[in-house]
């Protein structure tokens, strides 16, 4: 085993232990002219001073040369606010930046909530620091008595405030909710 091996492996772990348990180490290249890419990755990230963890799975991520942006494809991250609902989104792609706490998340979002509700669209930020999910892009809820579809969404998992910022439009499902 020559010594670039050695070095290799001896970085590997040590960027692993900063980001949390690898599904299956041995997936994971190494090029010293890119970034760190891993398959199959399981990672955590507890806020307590928040009251949030959220957990990311996705079946690809990349480390940046600098470790501060980590991107993603076909993931699911679920979002745990202390004693609030939970939140799980599925998606095509994503990144995030250690350095604001962002993520940013694209390509056919579906959040299911503990709640019920199922939220659609293309494209939304979860800002980790305030607990804040937005999109200005199209978005559709979708609830066991009614849906809502409009441009734009605002939720706060911490005080659980959703809200559709324009062109929103009801559909009621069940009549008997009408007084």
């Amino acid at each position: 085993m020559g010594i670039g091996v050695v070095l290799a492996t001896v970085v590997f772990y040590l960027l692993v232990a900063r980001i949390g348990p690898v599904a299956n180490p041995i997936s994971a290249v190494i090029d010293p002219e890119e970034s760190l890419k891993l398959q199959d990755i399981h990672f955590a990230q507890t806020n307590p001073d928040k009251g949030l963890k959220w957990f990311l799975d996705a079946s690809e991520v990349k480390i940046s040369k600098d470790q501060r942006t980590i991107s993603f494809i076909n993931f699911r991250l679920r979002l745990e606010p202390e004693n609030k609902p939970k939140v799980e989104l599925e998606g095509k792609r994503g990144e995030y930046d250690k350095h604001s706490g962002n993520i940013s998340l694209f390509g056919d979002l579906k959040g299911h909530m503990d709640t019920g509700y199922v939220i659609t669209t293309e494209e939304a930020v979860f800002r980790q620091e305030q607990g804040d999910l937005e999109t200005d892009k199209p978005v559709k809820i979708i609830g066991p008595f009614f849906s809502v579809e409009g441009r734009g969404l605002y939720f706060n998992v911490h005080n659980e405030t959703l809200r559709i910022l324009s062109e929103a439009k009801t559909t009621i499902k069940d009549e008997s909710l009408i007084l």
